[in-house]
């Protein structure tokens, strides 16, 4: 092409049509003229219209019923015709025919004269038609009009900061552009470097700022930093991407009701990225799941007038439908291999998902559906259970998991399976970890010693040393050392000879945390260093980000700061690099302790505020409360005393949040004001008052404490102001549990009002 634009020929009637085609065609980043202009019969073209058609790189002209109508419109037509015949292929006339055109009826527009590609339009067709004209025009660009757009992407790269250029590659999975929030996340930038993101790509002219925190890129910009990534960082980036556009519809179709003109208008910009996000999770191979992407999709587009999208979408929605009425081994064993994928990616939320679906499906189905379902869906609840423990809710897992472990017993029985039998034993392990979780200590160790006599009974030395390995655990949180140490040691010898050095990399760091709980500092600084190199010849990453973040906080407990930044600092670029977020968040919120130690204030900052940009896909399973609080202790030590009140204020809203969808209290605070909620329901002021005055005399009572009873009188007394939990010496959880028993109490009003 001679210049990049695009000559469009139409007549008036065709305006409106032509300016949508015009914009879709610039939103491939091409440019476009259009003439409308319409001369007396007699008239020539002018020259200046010759001029436009001579220099541009193609030639479209609209053809509709009317065209025969329009002289100005066939004279151009036959002037961009002569053009061709000097030029040859390196200039396109396109032909677009509307609804109601015949392409035999081009002759009369035409004449005699070879027309190469015609597009056909119909109504509502123009994305298809750019789609088209595009695909035919990018044929005909030459090697030097794309070697100048790469070395234009090139050169505007260049200008990047140097940690910018090299966290902007994951921006390739990306199209066409991309709200801001999604961007930060895919490319798991702190705050201070998405601003500095966005400034540079704007300066550099490759983006451009849109309503609602959308960012418009150059169109060249994601294909070209697309072949950039690798394919171990293009399936993790697209993984996160995907999610994200997950999340990104649920809110649209929640907005849809609250603010439908942020719905729609975010919508039809993020529609590029929507539909590419469904495609890519049909490859996946989850119909269940995808059928829930294609119909919040449809929900969000049905009435924005894009019907060739809605028929994709459609499409889409049949051909996993027919999917999910297949149920056999092999779509099992499809779901349970797309959960492993998920967790090892660390995307929590779709793996929960997957694994519902999973379940679901075994138990519809039937344990006689197919030969071994029985087993399948026993295995279900054990991938169930495994997803929700990792996501924290033990509590739930533990339901799963018992269910899972009365199937296997039953089947073994039944069926003489030693394989069951063996699951058995793993699934007690899994319920002993619950119950370690819940700190239920003496069941958590009677699960882990069944696990090791049922290993024991099936001959099983892989199930026994992962029993005495976590029974090990149990006995350091019991006290009993010389027996943790002892069976992590016993432990460690079965795997060794086994040969899984991963396992005995393992042993030695949990010999390491015995030996530090009762401070044997060299022996346990050895352990560390045995598993860490363990794990680096046997190049396991996994196990080198955890052994690195042992390492961090064990120095930073003695005192060698220094050393236990340069540690924790390893670790989080270890799960940087494993994708695993949730534990990049917590080793980045250690690290923030010893910096804090250090007087670090800045280092801190950065390190916790990328600790709560990992945290967000993974709600209120990690906590970002706490986050939320420690970035408030930094500030308040930097001396920010606005920044820290805004930092209080998200932690407490978020633990708000936490507890309205019905997260359980979480210290003594929290449950003081459920036993205050409950007496205020069952008894009289002045019994409840007393109960407040007994707590308030527990000399065990802390300052915080006895103010958060303050505050529970002033309720009592019938204070409903929200103001009394704006104190800033309160705990900022016995803030939120306020608010939270305000709000209780206000519904219970309301429903005794309409009673």
């Amino acid at each position: 092409m001679k210049n990049n634009y695009i000559f469009i020929s139409h007549g008036k009637k065709y305006k409106p049509l032509v300016i949508s085609l015009c914009k879709g065609v610039e939103n491939q980043g091409l440019n476009t003229r259009a003439d409308s202009h319409e001369t007396a019969p007699d008239d020539e073209l002018n020259s200046d219209i010759k001029q436009q058609i001579e220099e541009s790189g193609a030639f479209i002209a609209v053809i509709g019923p009317d065209t025969i109508n329009s002289p100005q419109v066939l004279k151009e037509i036959k002037y961009a015709l002569e053009v061709n015949r000097k030029e040859g292929d390196n200039y396109k006339v396109i032909p677009l025919l509307l609804a109601g055109v015949n392409p035999a009826e081009l002759n009369e527009q035409f004449g005699n004269e070879p027309v190469g590609t015609q597009i056909l339009i119909g109504p509502g067709g123009i994305n298809e038609a750019v789609s088209q004209i595009v695909a035919v025009l990018n044929k005909s660009l030459s090697d030097k009009r794309e070697k100048a757009l790469i070395d234009g992407i090139e050169n505007s790269l260049k200008r990047l900061s140097p940690n910018i250029r090299q966290k902007i590659k994951p921006l390739g999975v990306f199209q066409e552009g991309a709200s801001i929030s999604n961007i930060a996340n895919v490319l798991q930038l702190n705050d201070a470097e998405r601003d500095l993101l966005i400034n540079e790509l704007r300066e550099i002219k490759l983006a451009k700022p849109m309503p609602y925190g959308f960012l418009h890129f150059h169109p060249s910009l994601c294909p070209y930093l697309l072949n950039e990534l690798d394919e171990a960082i293009l399936d993790k980036s697209r993984g996160r991407w995907a999610e994200c556009l997950r999340q990104l519809s649920e809110f649209l179709y929640k907005q849809q009701s609250v603010d439908s003109n942020l719905a729609d208008e975010l919508t039809l910009m993020e529609l590029p990225n929507l539909i590419q996000s469904l495609e890519y999770v049909q490859i996946q191979e989850v119909p269940e799941v995808t059928l829930d992407r294609a119909t919040l999709l449809e929900q969000l587009i049905a009435h924005l007038d894009k019907p060739d999208i809605l028929a994709k979408v459609k499409a889409i929605q049949k051909v996993e439908q027919k999917k999910t009425s297949e149920w056999n081994s092999s779509r099992f064993e499809t779901l349970r291999l797309q959960v492993e994928k998920y967790l090892e990616i660390g995307n929590l939320p779709q793996a929960l998902s997957v694994a519902q679906v999973l379940l679901d499906k075994c138990i519809k189905a039937g344990d006689t559906s197919y030969e071994g379902a029985d087993y399948d869906t026993t295995e279900a609840y054990i991938q169930l259970g495994r997803v929700l423990r990792m996501g924290g809710a033990s509590e739930n897992a533990l339901q799963a998991i018992n269910e899972a472990i009365q199937r296997f017993e039953q089947i073994a029985d039944q069926k003489s399976s030693e394989a069951a039998g063996i699951m058995a034993s793993a699934s007690l392990a899994k319920k002993g970890e619950c119950l370690l979780d819940l700190d239920r200590l003496d069941e958590s160790a009677a699960a882990f010693q069944e696990c090791i006599r049922i290993a024991e009974k099936y001959k099983s030395e892989k199930h026994m040393a992962i029993g005495k390995g976590q029974l090990g655990t149990v006995r350091l949180s019991q006290e009993r050392y010389e027996d943790a140490i002892k069976a992590h040691d016993e432990a460690r010898e079965i795997f060794e000879k086994l040969g899984d050095m991963d396992m005995v990399a393992v042993a030695y760091q949990q010999m390491g945390a015995v030996h530090e709980e009762i401070g044997q500092f060299e022996e346990s600084e050895q352990a560390f260093k045995k598993s860490l190199a363990i794990s680096e010849q046997q190049n396991n990453l996994l196990d080198q980000a955890k052994n690195l973040g042992r390492l961090g906080s064990f120095y930073a407990k003695i005192g060698r700061t220094d050393e236990a930044v340069t540690f924790l600092q390893r670790s989080a670029e270890k799960y940087v690099e494993i994708n695993n977020m949730a534990d990049e968040g917590r080793v980045r919120g250690n690290l923030s302790i010893t910096l804090i130690a250090l007087k670090r204030y800045k280092d801190a900052r950065q390190e916790i505020q990328r600790a709560i940009e990992c945290f967000k896909p993974y709600g209120h399973n990690v906590e970002p409360w706490r986050a939320w609080d420690k970035l408030r202790e930094i500030e308040l030590a930097d001396d920010n005393q606005e920044a820290a009140a805004q930092a209080r204020e998200q932690a407490i809203q978020l633990y708000l949040t936490f507890r309205s969808e019905g997260g359980e209290d979480q210290n003594p605070g929290a449950r003081l004001c459920t036993l205050f909620d409950d007496a205020m329901a069952d008894q009289p002021p002045e019994e409840v008052k007393k109960h407040l005055d007994e707590v308030a005399k527990d000399p065990k009572i802390p300052a915080q404490g006895k103010l958060l009873i303050a505050k529970l009188h002033s309720i009592l007394a019938g204070s409903r102001e929200k103001e009394l939990a704006s104190d800033p010496n309160l705990d900022y959880i016995d803030a939120a549990e306020i608010l939270f028993l305000l709000e209780k109490l206000e519904k219970r009003n309301s429903a005794k009002s309409e009673d």
